[in-house]
Order: structure tokens, then sequence, then C-alpha cells
């Protein structure tokens, strides 16, 4: 060792160690695994918590009491009902989302680009809009199917008995449906159809192609997504709310969301047993659903052959056919129609000719001068705005850590960010309103803080999935040449790797947007006097019975986030990503 060497202090030593663990990216990728772990695992920790106490916060004690009576008070029909209406709904939205995607992907019928727009735009208008609208067309009383059939069949109410089991399973199986096209349509358009065409000249014809060439190379993206469409079926809130509470049908969403607004005071401890159940009964699909997706090489039809896709002649069921795929922009239009239709209305009515002369805009002018819409809109947008951005900051830099640094501590991140796919979004509301109801000390229950950090957790997985996909597309040698030319790691990721990952952050900034001010099953819980968001507002106009207010305000909302979804459905092609 050289004198230098031996004068140089060992402060100075220990700095220049720091600095290069810095550079490395290792304590980076550390610090970033604090802060998902601080926001991740406490609401968890809380929640198990509040379910195993028993009692007053005077007088409490650790038991299993909580899960004893919401098991025994609710009995199988809980369960029951939940099960049907999660596999029911599934096996809706997959039969009409693979077989309408096959049609776009494989065949000649017509009206495949309305479909496919449709469907990109269903994913913006928010899921309570298009239930209430739903409601209105299908509604035992003054439904409109059901008036017009009650004319041809008489009867004082209609046949369709939409608060039942079957109601819900249908109503949520139509608003999956579009998710289930989207997820389904890459895959079919990608495989290789020498088999079907082999199948065509062996003699057999279009069914039978499907049933015995199409399906079976299809059955594993086809399970996966049925049993994706199975967890978020699980997790629904807004269907079994709206649909399944008048029909006195209960499923393990609004059993939580009962035991919190049912008494004089929240069954905090109730609550919390019931979420932990769901929060056990979805982990089990997803791990499955995980699991087969890690497999999905055994079953790989894209191979280095080159190929170009021929699409199938469909001949005289060429326009029946594409009139099926009319299925997905029908199932958008039909309860944004009728919303129109009772927005411009004093009083909601089924359409009728002599209705006409009272249309008038009144109702939207009614909904711009109330205090409570405005607030709704306001808290929505920046909780929306801050929401977004927040979960883009966050994922956007882990994602680029994790690609490009090999440190042992990056795969612990991605499992971190990734952990929230577990949470229901009401149990979700449930854990971070205990966490903060037990630490008063961090003053932002009942602000729109804690529905931004709320979001936060829900949405980072999917940030995390926009954000690496677009730096992943990014050759390391650029970065290199940056660091050559002296610039530092912060730099390097402003100016070089932000500006070509752009189209990707912004698709994930614009789908937590979306998301954060559509969602219901979070605001309903979080939501305090001063932060009501948009949807929570609609929940209100629904249950004061003020139809025509709430269509108005629904058809902005339409009208906006739709402006929005083009918008994705624009930057989403360019990346080449659906998300859902």
């Amino acid at each position: 060792m050289s004198d230098a060497a031996l004068a140089i202090p060992p402060w100075r030593l220990g700095i220049a160690h720091l600095r290069d663990r810095l550079w490395s990216g290792e304590a980076a990728i550390l610090l970033l695994l604090a802060v998902v772990l601080i926001a991740v695992l406490p609401p968890f920790a809380f929640l198990v918590q509040a379910s195993l106490t028993v009692g007053t916060a005077a007088q409490s004690h650790i038991g299993f009491d909580n899960f004893i009576s919401v098991l025994a008070h609710n009995g199988a029909a809980l369960w029951t009902n939940t099960i049907i209406y999660a596999l029911g709904s599934s096996s809706v939205a997959i039969g009409l989302g693979v077989s309408s995607a096959w049609l776009v992907a494989r065949t000649d019928a017509p009206f495949r680009q309305i479909a496919m727009v449709a469907a990109f735009l269903s994913m913006a208008v928010p899921v309570i809009v298009k239930s209430i609208g739903w409601i209105m067309l299908l509604g035992p009383n003054s439904g409109l199917i059901n008036v017009m059939l009650r004319v041809v069949v008489g009867g004082e109410e209609g046949p369709i008995q939409l608060y039942s089991l079957g109601g819900m399973i249908f109503v949520e199986g139509m608003l999956w449906m579009p998710v289930v096209f989207l997820l389904t349509l890459p895959v079919l358009g990608a495989m290789d159809p020498s088999l079907e065409e082999a199948a065509a000249t062996s003699g057999a014809d279009l069914r039978h192609t499907f049933q015995r060439v199409t399906l079976p190379l299809m059955r594993p993206s086809i399970f996966a997504v049925f049993l994706l469409a199975f967890i978020r079926a699980l997790e629904s809130f807004e269907v079994p709310l709206l649909i399944g509470a008048p029909g006195d049908l209960q499923t393990l969403t609004t059993a939580i969301y009962q035991s919190m607004h049912t008494g004089f005071l929240p069954k905090y401890g109730e609550a919390s047993a019931f979420a932990v159940l769901l929060l056990g009964v979805v982990v089990v699909p997803l791990a499955y659903y995980y699991r087969l997706t890690k497999q999905a090489d055994r079953f790989a039809t894209i191979t280095g052959k080159g190929f170009r896709p021929r699409r199938l002649k469909l001949g005289l069921w060429r326009m029946p056919l594409g009139l099926w795929l009319l299925s997905i922009p029908l199932s958008l239009a039909a309860p944004v129609l009728i919303m129109v239709w009772a927005s411009l209305l004093p009083v909601y009515k089924p359409p009728q000719f002599s209705d006409f002369a009272q249309l008038s805009f009144a109702n939207y002018r009614s909904v711009w001068g109330r205090g409570d819409t405005l607030a709704g809109f306001a808290n929505s947008a920046l909780i929306g705005f801050w929401s977004a951005t927040i979960v883009v900051t966050l994922t956007f830099t882990a994602a680029w850590l994790i690609v490009r640094y090999r440190r042992t501590a990056r795969w612990a991140l991605d499992v971190m960010i990734s952990m929230p796919l577990v949470f229901p979004g009401i149990v979700l509301g449930i854990t971070i309103l205990i966490e903060f109801l037990a630490l008063p000390m961090i003053p932002i229950y009942g602000a729109i803080w804690i529905l931004v950090f709320a979001f936060l957790i829900r949405f980072m997985p999917y940030g995390m999935r926009f954000c690496h996909a677009g730096i992943l597309a990014i050759h390391r040698e650029l970065e290199e040449c940056g660091r050559t030319c002296g610039a530092s790691a912060l730099t390097v990721l402003r100016r070089i790797v932000l500006p070509l990952a752009l189209p990707s952050v912004a698709a994930a900034w614009l789908y937590v947007f979306l998301h954060s001010v559509r969602d219901l099953s979070l605001a309903v819980l979080l939501a305090g006097p001063g932060s009501q968001v948009i949807a929570s507002v609609i929940l209100d106009l629904w249950n004061n019975g003020e139809v025509p207010e709430l269509a108005a305000l629904a058809v902005v909302l339409a009208i906006g986030v739709t402006a929005l979804g083009v918008v994705l459905m624009w930057l989403s092609r360019r990346t080449g990503s659906v998300a859902s």
C-alpha cells in the first residue's frame, strides 16, 4: 500500500464507499422498499388486530369471537350468494367477451372496429353510472325494457326480475365483458392460424373448428382471464349494493358495508372479520392465477416461423355474427342513453313521445349550481391528480431501479409493490379507516389525503406494470452514454429515461386518475363530510331519489372521463399495453 493511500482519512473512505453504494442504486432500492413497507404492511396489521379484538376499547380482549359471530349470523347463504355471483358473472363475461374477441381477431365479421373502440371507452365510464343505467332499463316497475315487455305479456310488473341473483350476474357480466374482450384479443391476434386452416382443409365447418381447435389452444389463456374475472367479481361492490340489496341479497362486500353503516356505532370488529375472510377467499384464486400465468411458456403458439393471419370467411353468418359484436357497444350505449333521457326530464319516466315537449337542460343547470356536486368534482379532480402523480413518481422510479440494477433487494421491492393486488377495494377501505383511527397523530382521517393514500396503495401494482413495460423498451446504452458525458443518475433518469418512456408513464397517470375518479368502494368508507367525491355524490343522489339530477351529473362525468379514456386508448395503442 502506498503512502498516499495510507494518508487518506478513514472518514473520506467511508464517504467514498457510501457514494459508491448510492451510485449502485442499492441505497435507493432500500429506501423505496422502506417507503412501500410503511405504506402496505401497517393497514394489514391493523386489520388483523381489529378482527381479533373483542369488546369495547375500555374492556377488550383477543379472541375469535368476531369470526364466530359473522359465520354463525349469516350462515351459508352469504357465502353461497358470493360464490354463485362470482362464478356466474365471470362465465357470462367469458362467454360474451371471448366469442367477440374471436370474431374481431380471426373473422371478417363487420363492426369489428366499433366493438374495439366501444370496449376501450367502456372502461372509462364509472361502474356506478352503468349500474344505475341498467336499473333504469331493467327495473321491475319503471325500467324501460320491462315497461315495453309488460305491454306485450301483461301484468303489474315486467317479466325481468332485476333485483335477484340472476340480475346481479347479468349486469356484472355485461360490465366485465369489454375487459375480457380486451384481455383475450391480443392472444387470438397472435396465434398461428395454420391449425385452423388445416381443420378447414380437412372439412371442418366454422363451429367445429372453433370448438376443436381454437378453444383448446386458448384454454390456458381463457382460464387465466376467467380467474381474474372471478377475483374481481368477488371484490365487486357497486352491483351487489345497488341491485342485490333491494332484493335482500348480500355478498361479502355488502356485508362489510352493512357492518359499518348499521346501528348507532360502526361494528369495526365484525367488519374486519368479514374483510379478513374476503381477503382469504381472494388470495386463493389469485395465487393460482399467478401460478398459471408463470407457466405460459408451456402453451406458446407463436414461434419463430413467420405467418400472415388469414381471416375466416363467415359467408351467410357474416351479418348475424356482426350483429353479435354490437353487444359490446350496446352494453355501453344502452345505460348511458337512458341516463341522457332521464337527465332532460323534470321527473324520470320511461320514454314516451308525449314527453318530448318537457325536455330541457334544467337539470344540468341545477347540477352546476349545487354545492355538493361542485365540491365532488373538485375533490375528485384533486384526489385523482395527486393519486396519479404520486403513484407514477414512485412506480416509475421503482421500475427503473428494478430493471437497471441487479441488486438483491429489487425482487422484494417488486413483490411489495404488487402485494396490494390481494386487497379488494372495500377491504382496503376498512384497513385504512382502522389504521388512521388508531393513529390520531396523523390528522388525515376524513380529509382528501386519506383517499390519496388509499389510492396510492391500491394502484401501485398497475402503475408498476405500465412503467416497467416502458422502461424495458429502452436500451441501457442510452443511459451509459449520458453517464459517460458526466450526467448523474438523477439527470439520466430525468433527461433521458423519462422522455423516452413518456407514453407508458402518461398512460399510467391517466389510468390511475380515471380509476380514482370512478372508484366507489374506497370513497364510500373513507370520504368525510368535506371530502365527498363524485362517485359518493352520485350514490347519495340515488338514495335520495333525485334521479334527473343524478342522471345529469352522470352524463357530465361520463363525457369527461370518456374524453380522457380516448387519450388512454391512444396511448395504450402506442405502448401496446391494455390494463383492466
